[in-house]
């Protein structure tokens, strides 16, 4: 067994470099997020909707299947 501990790698957080003009334009054209093809309604408002009533659905039936067992 070795005498010394572990040292944690270096971080490359500070070597960082500025982004070309032909990166930046490529990476506005790549970027889901940053296209911007999506409908933020259906994203962020319907698709959370239905998982939230899908939850309370199964917890409903899950409670109800319970108060059928105890009778």
């Amino acid at each position: 067994m070795s005498d010394s501990y572990a040292q944690q790698l270096e971080l490359q957080l500070n070597k960082t470099r500025d982004a070309t003009p032909e990166e930046v334009a490529e990476w506005r054209v790549s970027d889901y997020w940053n296209r911007g093809d999506y409908d933020p309604l259906v994203m962020f408002v319907v698709i959370p909707t239905l998982v939230q009533l899908s939850c309370f659905a199964l917890m409903a039936g899950v409670m109800y299947f319970a108060s059928t067992l105890s009778l």
